[in-house]
């Protein structure tokens, strides 16, 4: 910190040019509305189911990705479109494989890769959707 004091004004700001680059807007949305979404659904899901109210929420991402399909039926196109959103997750097979893995890894971080594929549109309509589904 110190040797940087040193360095003149015009030096500092260059590198710190290259340091810093904005993201662009829709990016900065997309992860505006991923931390509102989740933080909306784990309360409202928290003061419905309490102690498992990740699991129930799980299923529920689940079970919208898939549009409301039960996944021991298979799943739907519209499913395997938000799955090929990932790198490398080109084909069925390497999905159905991927959601087998992920299966394993902890519900939290299985909400969080789940919600990450959603686009800003799909979760807005995913907590709509939730939410009234919840009201019945």
């Amino acid at each position: 910190m110190e040797l940087i004091r040193r360095v003149p004004n015009e030096i500092r700001l260059r590198i710190l040019s290259y340091t810093y680059r904005p993201q662009p807007p829709f990016l900065l949305r997309d992860i505006e509305n991923y931390k509102e979404t989740k933080d909306k659904l784990l309360v409202v899901y928290h003061d419905y189911w309490n102690s498992e109210h990740r699991d129930w929420l799980l299923n529920d991402i689940f079970s919208y990705a898939n549009h409301y399909k039960a996944s021991m039926y298979g799943y739907v196109d519209h499913f395997y479109s938000i799955f090929m959103r990932k790198p490398k997750l080109l084909t069925k097979g390497l999905i159905d494989r991927y959601v087998e893995n992920l299966g394993e890894k902890d519900v939290k971080t299985q909400i969080n890769i789940v919600l990450g594929l959603f686009t800003v549109y799909e979760r807005t309509d995913l907590v709509i959707d939730l939410s009234l589904h919840l009201e019945e």
